[in-house]
């Protein structure tokens, strides 16, 4: 086993070197510029996973399987500001 100290540099060009390696392996057309409609499509996709209590981090394109019930979903990234309404949530789902 061994380590190797990575600086900023050296780790920006080995991801560049990724990048052109794998768009030489890919169909050229995967690469174009999107049209505007698709780019503001993929833009309020992010403005549509924002919910009350934090943001949905499901992948762009990808259906609510839960029907919008966030508390209960595994890709709920609460707000850390809607700490006690979550815990009222809770209280009130047990009680």
């Amino acid at each position: 086993m061994g380590y190797k100290a990575v600086y900023p540099q050296e780790a920006i060009e080995a991801h560049r070197a990724f990048i052109m390696r794998r768009r030489t392996t890919r169909p050229s057309e995967e690469y174009r510029t999107p049209t505007e409609e698709e780019w503001e499509e993929f833009l309020g996709h992010f403005e549509r996973r924002k919910v009350s209590i934090g943001t949905c981090e499901r992948a762009f394109g990808t259906p609510c399987i839960h029907e919008r019930a966030c508390v209960r979903c595994s890709l709920l990234r609460p707000d850390p500001a809607q700490r006690t309404r979550l815990a009222d949530i809770r209280d009130n789902a047990t009680t």
